[in-house]
């Protein structure tokens, strides 16, 4: 019972509240016609009953002296003239009975009150159409039926009736559900503005103008951690600035002094590591500076990929062949870094020739980055995308571990993907996803 309860219970709030005030809803107007039934309905009709049944005794006791008495006619004319009832002995204007469900709980209810009144079973049909009229079936009149004319009954407004019933908890429904969607609006705009965030759009911001204030409260410290963690990430690339300007002095010296040192082995050794700690100081502020601040524009991508080509033709053989793609938007100087750290990941632990291609898919444009080495456990690939984390680290101390975590962060700037596969035809294959248009642009406009 609790695991279907637990699958058919809505999901979201919106759905949850207007579940929730229904549920009352309902209850209560079930307990106002219980009320209106057992404190209106039923004693009128009970009422109505007995004073009906001191008529029907009278035309009773008249029908049955009628033969004897023709004088008791005038009983049955003194009532019609006062009550309007009235019996009916030609069978041609006799009711033609048909299963009425609704008019039956009233009927059936007459029908027993005048049954104890009368002390015999009692009959009763009711005809709405064309005017509203009380029939009443007793045994002992035998072939005979009473007819009594309901004069106020057809005052009734069926339309108020059934507004009442069924239009008042169709409307309140209609506005919870528009009050609730209006007050979890904000609440998505929330969740999209933290995913932004999330993703490195420090800058994102929420509106504090208008609103509940509760809302405006939430979006002011929404806003206010927003931009600590902007400051934040500000002071860590300053901080990482200022070390990496402040080592490459001493470094510099150092290398002017290995390069005049006389055991040349010595010095060779001593600036291939200064040359080392120059590259992972790049990378750190790489790291840090990842293209959250840069701005979206429309790019070609092959074109990115010819510069990238040329950068490193003259370190080993770069495979390039362009297929026509669309431009699409993207942060153009942060894809460049994407494609160098592949390509640079490529010469570190793979083999020539890296193979550079981007081809067009479905809503989407996939850049490809392969080495012709000897791959990789596929078990180890997903810790390749985690900050200091080496390829291959016994092979070599250089690098920092952090291109590839560089490449994935760049991705997720991009609501992209990133995949990294061993190519059926050996070495490892890097395919990065560019969404063309959508989650992209949103990405790149801001939060209303």
């Amino acid at each position: 019972m609790r695991r279907l309860w637990h699958r058919l219970k809505p999901k979201s709030s919106v759905w949850r509240t207007t579940l929730v005030i229904s549920v009352v809803l309902v209850v209560s107007q079930y307990l106002s016609l219980a009320f209106f039934w057992w404190n209106l309905y039923l004693p009128e009709m009970r009422q109505h009953a007995h004073y009906a049944a001191v008529n029907l005794s009278l035309l009773r006791d008249a029908e049955q002296q009628l033969v004897r008495n023709p004088q008791a006619q005038e009983m049955h004319d003194w009532i019609m003239k006062s009550t309007g009832i009235e019996v009916v002995r030609n069978p041609e204007d006799f009711p033609f009975i048909k299963d009425k469900p609704l008019a039956e709980v009233f009927t059936q209810e007459l029908a027993q009150q005048l049954s104890v009144e009368l002390n015999e079973p009692i009959d009763v049909y009711f005809e709405f159409k064309p005017k509203p009229v009380l029939w009443v079936y007793i045994p002992s009149m035998k072939d005979v039926w009473v007819r009594e004319p309901l004069l106020f009954f057809g005052q009734y407004n069926a339309f108020i009736i059934i507004a009442w019933v069924i239009g008042v908890p169709l409307l309140a429904m209609t506005a919870i559900v528009i009050l609730v969607k209006q007050l979890n609006r904000p609440l998505k705009r929330l969740q999209y503005a933290a995913l932004q965030v999330a993703q490195g759009s420090y800058d994102t911001r929420l509106e504090t103008g208008r609103g509940p204030s509760e809302i405006r409260a939430v979006n002011g410290a929404f806003n206010q951690m927003s931009q600590d963690i902007q400051q934040a990430a500000r002071d860590r690339t300053v901080m990482l600035a200022g070390i990496s300007h402040d080592l490459r002095t001493p470094l510099t010296r150092l290398r002017l002094t290995a390069e005049i040192m006389s055991d040349k082995e010595l010095a060779e050794g001593m600036i291939l590591d200064i040359e080392d700690m120059d590259a992972i100081l790049d990378q750190f502020i790489s790291f840090m500076r990842d293209g959250s601040e840069e701005h979206f524009e429309s790019a070609d991508v092959n074109q990115i990929l010819s510069e990238v080509a040329a950068q490193f033709a003259s370190q080993t053989t770069i495979v390039f062949d362009p297929s026509p793609l669309p431009e699409i938007p993207l942060k153009r100087l942060a894809i460049k870094r994407l494609v160098g750290n592949l390509v640079n990941n490529a010469l570190r632990y793979g083999q020539p020739p890296v193979e550079l291609s981007a081809v067009e898919g479905r809503n989407e444009v996939r850049i490809l980055v392969r080495d012709h080495g000897a791959g990789i456990d596929e078990s180890r690939i997903p810790d390749l995308l985690q900050p200091f984390v080496r390829g291959e680290s016994a092979r070599t101390s250089q690098g920092s571990g952090l291109g590839l975590a560089i490449v994935a962060r760049i991705v997720t700037l991009h609501h992209g993907a990133l995949e990294l596969r061993n190519h059926p035809d050996g070495g490892l294959e890097a395919t990065v996803r560019l969404p063309m248009r959508g989650r992209l642009e949103a990405a790149a406009g801001s939060v209303q």
